[in-house]
């Protein structure tokens, strides 16, 4: 019976395959123009295969770049990983027949483009293994946004190759491709939702089968993701009822919304005579936020709603709530301009970073788009803003420029960062100590690290040996929380040495020195604290002391940290097995609050010797081999 009920199940769902993949049925929409689903049967085969092709590249780079025999050169790495993102999505998303020529040379396009971006940010990045906002983060955020807004002339290019793009078809492009995105997640939610639900059970009796197979080997995720995009594509490429009707739905959620915010964003605006921007001032980098947010959120709505109407001529709105949403189009400069002078001001006060540059990016767009839709609702015509077509798209040509431009040597963000903050720096703008090292280490990419290099033969810099064995750290780091990666074992004896740490750390009074294979040891040390690395940089940063704390008549290293005076902390150290481990961290915030943040005082004190210890007043429990720690908490 159970064999029949597969076979059953099986059969049921390779015919629900087939009807997608065969589904070539003409709709017609009395609502909107719809042009007919004619995918043939090979082409939706082809969608399959590329989607899969796409999972085979981005397993193998992933796999390339974590195991022992990785390629030799990342290069290579970064431009499959580029074009393997990139060209299987705009395929899948605009192909009908492989014989349109148009298709090719717009991929073509696409790989030169992207080729060439990708030179530039490889040439860029400087191996750190940052998993912050930094150089690649921002490329892929750029990548993304490229193809959003340039994909939608290519569909519309294809689908109608001898007339002129109308805005009414990109818009419909749009929506189809956001919808495709959505839709798409939520098939892979679900489907990994019900994956983790099967193996979850299984688990529960003894079988790991599953769990292994879907979490533990990343090639079936790889190809499971690849699977559930195509099913995405090919549901929203042959289904353009489904498009229509959440389109519908949408718009009609985003139709009521909208005169809300048009409602806020026009009283905010009233409300600033009787409060005054210097109120905005005092919170410039939530101000320019909401703000731009602001902007850009209405800008969306109204597009949203815009051509939502069954036809040209009828308004979507009555015409007292027209008024409230054309009065905050007409206002959205004001908004649009106040973000960019708080902007201004901190661009003033702290020079150029790649966070800032990008800001204002962001911040100019949306100006350009807020002057061009309030006149939009200037203009005068019988269709409710009806110069917003051709707005959207110069706007849609005019973000693809600024983002290749963005990431290419002629808008160098990273060039004019760096150029700034030298400049500022020099000009004692800003001192010596206040210059963001972690900035021109971590998202500057190789202009940074070039100004770093600099500071290090720079003489007003160096005078300082604090700051000098600082900006030697931070040269060694590769990720900005302090932390090295097995690449930097070569460099790391330029500054973590047994000499150094012997020279800089302090011992307490009668401390007998540990033997050298702890000084070894604290360089290697896979829990070492980042600030223990002071204790080699500074002098007199950090003390050594040594303590039995387990009755077995050695002596335990223990090595504290005052590089930080308000959070001042020790580590404790033991040999297990032949090796030095930390078994222990203790912070000491009780006794500043009680001494009034005294640090200077508790270094004094662990220098003299005051350190002990204290046996259990309340001893633990044992029941055989196995101890119970008892904190007795009810007696603090």
């Amino acid at each position: 019976m159970t064999g029949l009920m597969s076979k059953a199940a099986l059969k049921q769902s390779g015919e629900a395959w087939m009807s997608l993949l065969s589904q070539n049925v003409t709709q017609h929409s009395s609502e909107s123009k719809i042009s007919p689903s004619d995918l043939p049967f090979n082409t939706r085969i082809l969608i399959i295969i590329a989607c899969l092709m796409q999972g085979a590249l981005l397993y193998l780079c992933n796999d390339f770049s974590t195991q022992e025999w990785r390629l030799g050169h990342k290069t290579t790495l970064l431009y499959v990983l580029v074009l393997s993102l990139s060209l299987p999505l705009l395929f899948v998303l605009s192909v009908n027949t492989l014989r349109n020529k148009t298709l090719w040379k717009a991929l073509l396009a696409y790989a030169v483009i992207f080729i060439a971006m990708t030179t530039w940010v490889n040439w860029n990045d400087v191996g750190l293994r940052d998993y912050g906002t930094g150089i690649l983060a921002t490329f892929y955020f750029s990548l993304a946004a490229i193809i959003f807004v340039t994909l939608p002339w290519l569909q519309v290019r294809i689908e109608n190759p001898n007339s002129p793009a109308n805005y009414a078809d990109l818009h419909d492009s749009i929506w189809k491709n956001t919808i495709t995105v959505v839709l798409t997640l939520l098939i892979a939610g679900l489907m990994w939702g019900i994956l983790s639900l099967g193996a979850g059970l299984f688990k529960l009796i003894g079988i790991d089968f599953f769990y292994n197979l879907f979490f533990q080997h990343q090639i079936f995720t790889y190809f499971t993701n690849s699977l559930v995009l195509a099913i995405g594509v090919l549901i929203c490429r042959t289904n353009q009822k489904l498009i229509i009707t959440v389109r519908k739905l949408l718009s009609l959620v985003v139709k009521g919304l909208l005169p809300l915010l048009s409602f806020f964003a026009l009283i905010f605006i009233f409300s600033l005579p009787f409060t005054g921007i210097n109120t905005l001032a005092k919170q410039w980098s939530s101000a320019t936020t909401l703000l731009t947010t602001m902007s850009l959120l209405l800008a969306l709505l109204v597009n949203a709603v815009y051509l939502s109407a069954d036809n040209a001529e009828q308004k979507p709105y009555p015409k007292i709530i027209r008024y409230i949403i054309n009065g905050s189009l007409l206002v959205l400069p004001v908004y649009a301009i106040l973000a960019t002078y708080y902007l201004g001001l901190r661009i003033v006060q702290h020079g150029w970073t790649p966070d800032r540059i990008w800001a204002a990016v962001i911040v100019g767009l949306s100006l350009c788009l807020s002057l061009a839709y309030a006149t939009a609702v200037v203009r005068k015509n019988t269709i409710w803003l009806h110069s917003l077509g051709n707005i959207n798209k110069k706007m849609m040509c005019l973000i693809g420029a600024i983002l290749i431009l963005c990431n290419s040597p002629v808008i160098d963000p990273y060039r004019i960062s760096v150029n700034n903050q030298m400049q500022r720096y020099a000009a004692e703008k800003v001192s010596p100590d206040k210059l963001d090292l972690r900035m021109l280490r971590f998202d500057a990419g190789r202009r940074g690290n070039d100004a770093l290099q600099a500071l290090r033969h720079d003489a007003k810099f160096i005078s300082d040996p604090g700051r000098k064995l600082k900006l030697e750290k931070i040269l060694i780091q590769t990720n900005r929380w302090g932390g090295y990666d097995n690449d930097d074992n070569q460099q790391k004896p330029a500054i973590l040495t047994v000499e150094n740490a012997r020279k800089n750390i302090q011992l307490a009074a009668g401390v007998t020195p540990p033997d050298s294979s702890w000084w070894a040891s604290l360089s290697e040390n896979n829990f070492r604290e980042e600030r223990i690395d002071e204790c080699y940089l500074q002098a007199n940063s950090c003390v050594l002391t040594t303590l039995d704390l387990n009755g077995d008549g050695k002596q335990e290293p223990i090595l504290c940290s005052f590089s930080d005076p308000q959070a001042p902390f020790c580590q404790v150290y033991a040999q297990r097995e032949g090796k030095w481990t930390v078994i222990n961290k203790m912070d000491f915030d009780e006794y500043l609050a009680k001494n009034k943040h005294d640090s200077a005082k508790l270094k004094s004190l662990i220098l003299n010797g005051q350190l002990k210890t204290k046996p259990k007043e309340w001893s633990d429990i044992q029941i055989q081999d196995t101890t119970i720690e008892m904190n007795y908490y009810g007696l603090r």
